[in-house]
């Protein structure tokens, strides 16, 4: 059986029973952290299923002095420790064995792992939006410089009879387009973590624990969102359906879009 949690309204898991009870005993799960397994037709606080007896080991009290209030969530890993075992920066507690991966992710300007906030379908759909407009203003520069510069005329359909040279020429004003489009994301995302689209709404491309993407992954990602074109753009439509807002290519990749302003 695999259950999932929330932890400061983020969705952690899947884990297994065992895994969960260890969770339950170490006190990240408390009494009214939101728990779901299969089976279950909604979210509940983990005292609604916890089994009798069960609680007592959610916070753990006594011996190691390591009650409620000697105790906090790890703003990195999303887990419970002892205060006297963790640092205290701007309000966020963070354990000894993250402390500099959360410095890490400041110095880089990137989200910690449990405070992504996602960006939901419709700021996407804008965000897309412009970069599209973008890059067609440089698509018809393109074809005007191509047309013009090797052919004497901008490449519009019915300024040549000829169609099979016309057809040659859109072609080869394509696939540039195409490396265009693949240099745009790449440059963007590898030195904002943002196309202009998403900049302009306050958007960024991260991994899943809100680290930069490698040039690999920007690559990768590129061309899988192309897949989420292709299937009518129901790769694209995930994003309102998916708890953590990702369409089909932040699925393949291992991405997010989240908001930062």
């Amino acid at each position: 059986m695999q259950w999932y949690y929330a932890i400061n309204g983020q969705r952690q898991g899947p884990v297994i029973e065992t895994e969960f009870e260890r969770l339950v005993r170490d006190g990240v799960i408390r009494p009214d952290t939101l728990v779901w397994r299969q089976g279950m037709p909604d979210w509940v606080p983990y005292s609604q299923v916890a089994p009798a007896g069960g609680l007592g080991a959610a916070v753990p009290v006594g011996a190691g002095g390591t009650g409620d209030e000697d105790t906090a969530i790890c703003a990195v890993s999303g887990k419970r420790y002892p205060k006297r075992e963790m640092i205290q920066y701007e309000g966020k507690w963070v354990s000894a064995e993250h402390r500099d991966a959360f410095f890490q992710r400041m110095r880089e300007g990137a989200a910690q792992p449990n405070e992504l906030n996602f960006a939901g379908f419709w700021i996407r759909v804008v965000a897309k939006l412009i970069d599209g407009l973008a890059l067609y203003a440089v698509g018809m520069v393109v074809n005007l410089i191509f047309g013009l510069g090797l052919f004497g005329r901008a490449i519009v359909l019915g300024s040549n009879p000829d169609l099979a040279a016309f057809f040659l020429r859109q072609g080869l004003v394509m696939l540039i387009n195409m490396g265009i489009a693949l240099l745009y994301d790449w440059f963007f995302v590898s030195r904002f973590q943002a196309t202009p689209g998403k900049m302009a709404l306050g958007l960024k491309i991260v991994r899943s624990d809100g680290s930069a993407l490698s040039t690999g992954r920007i690559i990768g990602r590129h061309f899988a969102e192309v897949l989420s074109s292709l299937i009518l753009g129901i790769g694209y439509i995930m994003v309102a359906f998916d708890d953590e807002k990702r369409a089909l290519h932040d699925q393949i990749c291992d991405t997010r879009v989240i908001k930062t302003r």
